[in-house]
């Protein structure tokens, strides 16, 4: 009886050994495939809110899980406005309902050919974000190389150092960072930009302005409905001389996400980053 009890428990220590055994070899697989991926994605790891798994517009967007991290519990819950394809006519507009509401946001600036450069020089005197989008936003030229990529964003990037003494860190690439122009080439381009140390934003909520003529009411929908459930959103809307339900929209989205508890504020290249996953 003795000798079974004996083997019995030798049995279990065996057994319990090889559990522990198999988990540290688990453990250290787990983390030596984490660390390929930090040096694989190391401009991405933990950034993405959203991701892209689609080139199509109506699927491109697919929300990541609801819940939120323990870390970012306590945060506030965040909203970054941004406008691309200004300035313009609507400029002035949307400047003063943000004044009157007391809060940046960001702006991602075409090289426009009308003479708009002191709505470009207003935003950056007022405190908002300023980063590159594009000089031509021609999709086909821009993304036909990462070298047409680059000469494009190296004139917008002068268009607004010259007329504001402003330096970029920021981009928003047209189209967003993973569509079906730049499919091709958007890792290169990701890798350039990064390498560069710019930091690119794509967004999580979109206002639905960019495509067809929106009433300002389906705008402000979309964006509202778009924030429900979000610890931090960046939403996209547009700030060009078609967007006149953009700028009328603007007042009412504030007010109510802030009366929903929202916080806002622009984005600068200390923000987590809102990308597009790039398979």
């Amino acid at each position: 009886m003795k000798k079974q009890k004996k083997a019995f428990i030798s049995y279990v220590i065996v057994f319990f050994a090889c559990l522990w055994s198999c988990a540290n070899i688990a453990d250290n697989r787990g983390e030596n495939e984490y660390e390929k991926a930090i040096e694989k994605y190391k401009y991405q790891i933990s950034y993405a809110d959203t991701y892209s798994t689609e080139f199509s517009d109506k699927n491109r967007i697919k929300e990541a899980a609801a819940g939120v991290g323990d870390e970012e519990q306590d945060r506030p819950r965040l909203i970054y406005l941004t406008f691309d394809d200004g300035p313009s006519p609507r400029t002035p507009e949307i400047l003063r309902i943000l004044d009157k509401h007391n809060i940046k946001a960001t702006f991602f600036i075409v090289e426009n050919e009308e003479n708009y450069t002191d709505y470009l020089k207003q935003e950056v005197e007022a405190g908002h974000s300023v980063g590159v989008h594009s000089a031509s936003h021609k999709y086909g030229e821009i993304y036909s190389s990462v070298d047409a990529y680059l000469k494009d964003f190296t004139k917008c990037y002068e268009y607004i150092y010259k007329n504001t003494g402003y330096e970029p860190t920021l981009l928003r690439f047209p189209g967003g960072s993973v569509n079906k122009y730049n499919k091709n080439i958007c890792r290169d381009l990701v890798d350039e930009m990064t390498r560069r140390g710019f930091a690119y934003f794509d967004w999580n909520v979109d206002s639905g302005d960019g495509t067809g003529s929106l009433t300002s009411r389906q705008i402000y929908n979309n964006v509202i409905n778009g924030c429900k459930g979000k610890k931090r959103a960046v939403v996209l809307m547009h700030d060009a001389v078609n967007k006149k339900s953009t700028a009328e929209a603007l007042d009412d989205i504030i007010t109510e996400l802030k009366n929903q508890g929202f916080e806002f504020a622009a984005l600068d290249n200390q923000v987590k980053p809102m990308v597009f996953r790039i398979k």
